[in-house]
């Protein structure tokens, strides 16, 4: 059901009708219930005045806070985890992010996105703060449900985003925490005012 909803099969604002989804999924209501409450425990799905449930829906402000939310627990991570990651694992992530900037020269997004999550993975996995990494996999299903619904708008402004990525990268293959912190803050504020413009005009 998270699958649904996060790849945008559930619209952000659909009205959810148990019976039905239960129908659609082959199961009885009970376990659908149960998962509408965890996802409901996760900010993805919300109750309307009228008693049903419907998905959250993405509005410009919403789309601020998660990723403000976002800016300040993945800063967090990167400055804790910087002087952790091995330079072999840095490098790897560099020819990713090597082979992005000529694709997005094509106008192909795919190697971004691929250099884009091995950069944060490879932040998360260094980081010792198990409760940090709790929360940011708390928050990782409003994330992907923000980005399947911009990547169905146009106008994703990748080379900025590809940009600071390298700005992240040089960061911390010098070992300075303090500005890694300062360009991953800036990289997904900056993130989520994109984002952001892209809800308000779709």
């Amino acid at each position: 059901m998270l699958a649904l909803i996060t790849s945008g099969r559930i619209q952000p604002g659909e009205r959810i009708v148990i019976g039905r989804l239960a129908e659609q999924l082959g199961v009885s209501q009970t376990p659908v219930r149960a998962a509408l409450a965890r996802l409901a425990q996760e900010g993805l799905v919300n109750t309307a005045p009228g008693g049903y449930l419907h998905v959250v829906e993405l509005t410009p402000q919403f789309v601020r806070d998660v990723y403000h939310v976002r800016g300040a627990l993945e800063g967090l991570c990167v400055e804790l985890a910087t002087p952790y990651i091995r330079l072999a694992d840095l490098a790897r992530v560099r020819r990713l992010m090597d082979e992005t900037a000529a694709a997005i020269a094509r106008g192909d997004q795919q190697p971004y996105t691929r250099s884009d999550v091995s950069l944060h993975q490879l932040v998360i996995a260094a980081t010792s703060n198990r409760i940090l990494v709790r929360e940011l996999q708390t928050l990782q299903p409003l994330i992907e449900l923000i980005r399947h619904a911009a990547q169905r708008a146009s106008g994703v402004d990748l080379l900025s985003s590809h940009q600071e990525h390298v700005q992240i990268v040089s960061a911390i293959a010098d070992r300075d925490s303090t500005r890694a912190r300062y360009a991953m803050e800036q990289h997904i504020r900056t993130t989520g005012e994109r984002l952001a413009r892209l809800i308000r005009g779709s």
